[in-house]
């Protein structure tokens, strides 16, 4: 059985879901949106936004490892 079987209006639900998940052409007009959703993406988790952070700082600390005059000569070592 589906947990969501017994609540009311949760087989239209389903029905629109799938419609908008098919072609764009099936989504809400973007008047009827909430206004944060009319433009653009949708809001990042905060997991996401760290996630994005960790990358770019990592790419930055590896740039700058790589200027470094201690790179040249860890590198030496290996």
């Amino acid at each position: 059985t589906r947990a969501h079987s017994d609540v009311h209006g949760n087989e239209e639900v389903d029905k629109h879901a799938k419609l908008a998940a098919e072609s764009r052409q099936n989504n809400s007009p973007i008047a009827k949106l909430p206004h944060f959703l009319r433009f653009g993406a949708l809001p990042l988790s905060i997991s996401a936004l760290k996630e994005v952070h960790r990358k770019a700082t990592h790419i930055r600390w590896a740039h700058s490892w790589r200027k470094s005059p201690r790179y040249a000569r860890m590198n030496r070592i290996d």
